[in-house]
């Protein structure tokens, strides 16, 4: 204890005098300096780490930057470190002759990792040793790089012949361990000492140990480049004349840099790995090196050049007497390694783009969307027939503005984790009691759940009828609140001239925004004079986070919110006045006249959100749909301004035209909606510009994917339209892939006679996307779920359902949010008639159809019809039940009466009258009754909404 004391009481006094002599010059030579040019020293020398250190901050490849300089100044400190001589006194004592320990000395103030068998400081020895490591670990990688590249190069560019020979030769050593390997052709020459010297044995070890690690590189570099080569841009170069080393020069090596990078690192983790195993079994860099272990003649083996693997494998066996032997150099392995693990998952996340998204609250961007949120909480839609004031205006009572407040505390808290959970929590067992009805049980439990969940639950408890549906939509179309039957209006719009968006996009891999401007060239067809228009907003759906069950199929396990902020607003290159407000884009028109033009420029920036939404990201792939701000429709019932919703298909457009542009990485393979003939795609060093245009669809999408994560498989039908399946090889399966492009092409030859209607474009893109999303289906394109390109032998229905919606949501559209059943009972009958003639469909038991009937009746004595809009639906369950087998009953039962085809004819009729057009249920029941059902009205209205009893 005692010789603890002295050791520290010495060592704060060293300190000490060391920091008293430097103030004393510190302030002897300010003396002499003049403080004018002092303080602009230290100015200039600020201003200088701030420069850097914001160069190296927001460098792409920082944590290379970084972990470099640490492993420089590492490597530069081991190199001005000298070997300690060994000492075979038993014991150590200090300068001053106290004694201290006797070697191998345990850890303490004056050895911080002990000392050896020799009375050598571990710390000089690791140190000592960090260059040899270093330098080896380097020297190997650079090599397998340099030798690997070159022979990928070779046999791929100028000499493909060789490409086989080298690829058979290569291709058993992806299979055998390179630890084995290693052991094998070292053993001979390394193991013990048999008369070679030191630096031939060092050379062989050097040599093994890149050879054994060239075939990993070879194949590496061999698969880039291929997949390069493959690249429409590069197949365009080369039958254009370009070179094979122009082809290099422009297209392999500005795409191959950044994997370069994350090859160096990958490598020099597997030497690095390489090296320790060596170690252990006592393969020493430049082989084994006998010294006396004291005087007397015993004889022990050690690594020569003190390099840090083979000083954990020469002091292994001392791990039970002496383990900070072992663990010293163990130490400095395992912080280099973490050292280049994160210099990797740095470089990485630059290739694959999944950096974390920087969310700010307080921003600037959130304030401003803040205030117009609250700017335009109760704003009146004008350019619909005018009501009576009183219709409109409601009483309202305390308890309603105790409502309003409870919402908005609830609103505030459900930010926090914690009481989302409980809220989740309190609202399920509430469902779940009500199943039950006790009384006095459900009140006790009623009112312990109120107290539990605070103020933030009791609001949902007990929600009117009215209050629930103002919370979930934005009504602004203005049907008739009593109707004599289900049909007494329409929502077609046969008249409409087409809106034409033209974009101008940049894609921020860094932090997943979209920043871009859109010009809007619009017509005033509402057949009045209008002084406002509307927008959706659909991705302002995530700006805050979304609980409830219905949702949980588009949250995702880690959502991330998204919104889009309007920046400014242009009316005729006039300054024009907006809200915001949900999802809706309310602007300011200055007397816009029945058929006037009016051109709207938009300056909006778009933070994407992570989830399984229709716009969203992950680390292989940016897909983006319904996300440009799109004019809203107005019909003969005004404007339709419906939200967002978890399950349906709410979005409702009329067909327009796009002229797209957009700036991302060149990592990124972009595609669209629009035709390949259409579109086009530049190169601009590290960027690449994508430029489509496409008319007479109902929304553009566009997906930007990596091509280190995405492969196609191809199918041609009948009709030479061609489908492309984007999918990734790294976790799906190929043979799925296959299978769904040829169930998507059969399946579009079929419905092509099914409804007597050719596919107007000629490509068909489907895209794979994150593992749970739900299928979204645009004209040209769709979203598929990664779950459908697993090892299932009915993933390519899902793909059939795509290809049914490019007719009954592409090419005929309806008003999904009010009238669902229009469009998804048609799509479940086409669907199942084309299971039932492929034979998919097995029969349903007496027992199974006697549930699905109970169900059905459940349903629709909670008032959930297929009548019913998106709002009235509790959850996903429900909608599917009444849109998937109730809406596929009423169809088939149909089909049943009338026979000889007529509803097949009729729907051959539909799809071909109303095609870039509007329809309604009346439009579709007037069809059935021309095509043969002069009673379809009465029978669609017992389908509809029947009458349930109890």
């Amino acid at each position: 204890m005692r010789k603890m004391r002295n050791n520290i009481s010495s060592a704060i006094l060293s300190i000490s005098t060391k920091v008293s002599d430097g103030l004393s010059w510190l302030v002897r030579e300010s003396k002499e300096l003049n403080p004018q040019k002092a303080k602009r020293g230290l100015f200039h020398f600020l201003k200088m780490i701030m420069k850097i250190t914001a160069y190296i901050n927001n460098h792409r490849h920082r944590n290379m930057l970084v972990g470099s300089a640490i492993l420089v100044t590492l490597f530069l400190i081991s190199w001005n470190t000298e070997l300690m001589p060994e000492s075979n006194e038993p014991l150590i004592f200090d300068e001053n002759g106290k004694f201290v320990a006797a070697p191998p000395a345990p850890p303490s103030l004056t050895f911080p990792l002990g000392t050896d068998l020799g009375a050598r400081s571990m710390v000089n020895l690791v140190l000592v040793g960090v260059k040899y490591t270093l330098g080896a670990i380097l020297a190997i990688t650079i090599g397998r790089l340099l030798l690997g590249t070159i022979l990928a190069l070779v046999t791929t560019l100028f000499y493909p012949s060789f490409k086989r020979y080298f690829t058979a030769f290569f291709w058993p050593f992806r299979y055998i361990p390179q630890l084995l390997v290693g052991i094998i052709l070292m053993l001979p020459v390394a193991a013990s000492p048999i008369g070679y010297s030191a630096k031939v044995i060092l050379e062989y070890q050097l040599i093994i140990m890149l050879l054994i690690g060239l075939p990993s590189v070879f194949y590496y570099m061999l698969d880039m480049i291929d997949e390069i080569e493959k690249q429409p841009y590069v197949l365009s170069s080369t039958l254009m004349g370009g070179s094979k080393f122009h082809t290099l020069k422009k297209h392999v090596w500005p795409n191959a840099k950044s994997h370069l990078l994350l090859l160096t690192t990958q490598q020099i983790l597997s030497v690095l790995q390489l090296l320790t195993f060596l170690g252990i079994f006592s393969l020493y860099l430049g082989g084994p090196h006998p010294t006396a272990l004291t005087d007397s003649p015993r004889l022990i083996y050690r690594t020569i050049t003190n390099e840090l693997a083979g000083m954990a494998g020469q002091n292994f066996w001392l791990i039970r007497r002496a383990p900070w032997m072992a663990y010293s150099p163990i130490l400095i392995i395992a912080f280099i390694a973490i050292i280049v693990n994160w210099m990797k998952k740095g470089v990485e996340d630059h290739i694959a783009g999944v950096i974390p998204v920087k969310h700010r609250p307080n921003t600037s961007a959130e304030q401003v969307l803040n205030a117009d949120a609250n700017l335009s909480r109760n704003f009146t839609i004008v350019g619909v027939p005018e009501q009576p004031l009183a219709k409109h205006d409601k009483k309202k009572y305390v308890s309603d503005v105790i409502r309003e407040k409870l919402r908005g505390t609830r609103g505030y808290l459900l930010r926090y984790k914690v009481y989302r959970l409980i809220d989740v929590l309190a609202i399920r067992t509430a469902e779940h009691i009500s199943d039950y009805p006790k009384h006095a049980f459900t009140a006790l439990l009623t009112v312990s759940f109120v107290l539990l969940a605070g103020v933030f639950s009791y609001a949902e408890f007990f929600p009117e009828e009215n209050t629930k549906k103002e919370g979930k939509s934005v009504e602004a179309s203005t049907e008739p609140k009593e109707t004599k039957d289900l049909f007494s209006y329409s929502f077609t719009n046969r008249e409409h001239n087409p809106v034409k968006y033209k974009a101008d996009l940049t894609y921020m891999d860094a932090d997943a925004t979209l920043q871009g401007t859109l010009h809007v060239e619009t017509t005033n067809t509402t057949g009045a004079e209008q002084d406002k228009i509307y927008f959706h907003l659909y991705p302002n759906q995530f700006k805050e986070p979304i609980d409830g069950p219905e949702w949980e199929f588009v949250r995702g396990p880690s959502p991330t919110p998204g919104w889009i902020e309007i920046q400014d607003i242009k009316v005729n290159e006039q300054k024009a006045d907006f809200k915001v407000e949900g999802t809706i884009l309310e602007v300011t028109m200055n007397q816009w006249k029945d058929m006037a033009h009016s051109e709207i420029d938009i300056q909006f920036n778009f933070q994407l959100p992570s989830n399984y939404s229709n716009a969203s990201y992950d680390y292989a792939a940016v897909w983006l749909g319904n996300f440009l701000p799109i004019q809203a429709v107005y019909d003969k019932n005004g404007w339709n301004l419906d939200p967002y919703s978890p399950f349906g298909y709410p979005f409702y457009s009329e067909t327009a035209s796009y002229d797209v542009t957009i700036n991302a990485p060149a990592k990124y393979e972009i595609l669209s909606n629009a035709e390949e003939a259409n579109a086009t795609t530049e190169i601009q060093g590290e960027n690449k510009k994508y430029s489509a245009k496409v008319e007479g669809v109902r929304d553009f999408s566009i997906v930007l994917l990596d091509t280190q994560y995405y492969q196609t498989e191809r199918f041609m039908t009948q009709n030479e339209t061609l489908v492309n399946v984007w999918y990734r090889p790294t976790t799906d399966k190929q043979e799925t892939a296959n299978r769904n492009a040829m169930g998507a092409g059969q399946s579009i030859d079929y419905f092509e006679e099914f409804f007597d209607s050719t596919l107007p474009y000629k490509e068909l893109d489907i895209i794979r996307t994150v593992e749970g999303n739900s299928q979204m289906a645009y004209q040209g394109m769709i979203f598929s779920a990664g779950y459908n390109f697993s090892d299932n032998s009915f993933t390519s229905l899902s793909m059939t359902e795509g290809v049914v919606r490019q007719w009954l949501s592409g090419l005929v559209g309806s008003q999904g949010y009010k009238e669902p059943w229009v469009n998804e009972s048609l799509v479940s009958y086409s669907l199942k008639t084309y299971m039932g003639e492929k034979g998919y469909m097995a029969r349903t038991s007496a027992e199974d159809q006697i549930k699905q009937q109970e169900e059905i009746a459940r349903i629709q004595k909670e008032g959930q019809y297929l009548s019913s809009p998106l709002s009235d639906y509790k959850n996903i369950n429900d909608y599917a039940i009444m849109m998937g087998i109730q809406g596929y009953n009423m169809y088939a039962e149909l089909d049943y009466l009338v026979k000889a085809g007529k509803v097949n004819k009729a729907l051959k009729t539909y799809v071909n009258e109303y095609t870039n057009k509007n329809a309604s249920g009346h439009d579709l029941i007037t069809i059935l009754e021309k095509a043969g059902h002069p009673q379809a009205k009465g029978y669609f209205d017992s389908w509809l909404k029947p009458e349930v009893t109890e």
